[in-house]
């Protein structure tokens, strides 16, 4: 028998999913009081030692958040963490990555982000901005807009994410070059370039967004070089972790008039400090940090949790596996 952790919000959603595992599994859930329980009952359980734990939005985003993550770290050892989260540069994730055995990761967040990032491209070609401003003034006046259709787009981070971008960058007629390490075609991509080129691709992109994890490689990468080498009118987006971009260089490069605008889903410090000055810049739109938010993305991580779970169950191969390696040198 196994000890699974879960969030009561979770919990809800898979239940009767999880019935029919209930001779293998006995479930522990956080409720919204940072109250730790056995499913199904009111019997409180004063120090959890579960071998599962999944880590999800519920928890990440819920009251007791900090709660959840001691009572992980103090088991010394999980068998197996699995993770909404694609990425692996969180402290708390690295910390819980550690003490886990086995540790798997998500990468269903994909579709929300693609749509948040068609939707920013749209809201720019489209002239979002500048009707907005003409409608708080009372006026009428036509823009000159642009489409999809024929417009160039540069993914800087090909992965999944980047893949669910291109897929519908492409069905609208845009021109997709996508940048990662590994060669090779991609689904979603004209062209698939490695790192090295990026500059050179800058001053042909209408559109440039980062889908990358925050590295000593890329950390400020979106520098005063990287915004002077892109086109006047074009659009910048970051979507992967606030430190890629240097932000008052991006600001200056605002103000200079290259590029055009700029759509942040991250930034580096946050919450973002009411202070900043990237809050009241006319040519900023920002998001605080939750383009995969959705119904749908908070389902399909529950998928990705249960077939994993009928896995480790059952002694087969599972999916997003991270190499322990990894968090040794982190």
């Amino acid at each position: 028998m196994k000890t699974c952790l879960l969030h009561a919000k979770t919990f809800a959603r898979i239940s009767e999913r999880l019935k029919s595992l209930e001779h293998k599994l006995d479930v522990i859930v956080m409720d919204e009081d940072g109250l730790f329980y056995h499913a199904g009952n009111r019997v409180v359980v004063h120090d959890p030692k579960p071998d599962i734990v999944f880590g999800n939005t519920d928890v990440w985003f819920g009251a007791h958040a900090r709660d959840f993550m001691v009572t992980v770290l103090k088991t010394g050892k999980i068998d197996w963490f699995q993770s909404s989260a694609a990425g692996l540069d969180n402290a708390a994730l690295i910390s819980v990555g550690k003490i886990s055995r086995l540790y798997t990761t998500n990468h269903r967040q994909a579709e929300a982000m693609a749509e948040w990032a068609l939707w920013q491209g749209l809201d720019f070609l489209k002239c979002g901005p500048a009707y907005r401003a003409q409608q708080e003034e009372r006026l009428w006046q036509r823009q000159v807009k642009r489409e999809i259709m024929g417009s160039n787009w540069l993914i800087i981070g090909f992965g999944s994410i980047g893949e669910a971008v291109g897929r519908r960058v492409q069905v609208l007629g845009g021109h997709v070059t996508g940048v990662r390490r590994s060669p090779g075609p991609a689904e979603g991509a004209d062209h698939i370039l490695p790192p090295a080129l990026i500059h050179e691709e800058l001053g042909k992109a209408d559109i440039v967004l980062l889908s990358l994890p925050l590295t000593e490689d890329t950390e400020g990468m979106a520098d005063a070089d990287f915004f002077a080498a892109m086109k006047q009118d074009a659009l910048f987006m970051n979507m992967g972790r606030g430190g890629l971009v240097k932000e008052d260089e991006l600001i200056a490069a605002l103000d200079a008039g290259r590029p055009a605008f700029a759509a942040l889903d991250v930034t580096v410090e946050e919450p973002l400090p009411q202070k900043s000055t990237l809050w009241n810049h006319s040519k900023i739109a920002i998001t605080p940090h939750d383009s995969s938010m959705t119904p749908g993305t908070d389902d399909r991580a529950d998928e990705t949790f249960l077939d994993n779970l009928e896995r480790y169950l059952n002694g087969k191969p599972m999916k997003h596996l991270v190499d322990p390696k990894v968090f040794e040198t982190a």
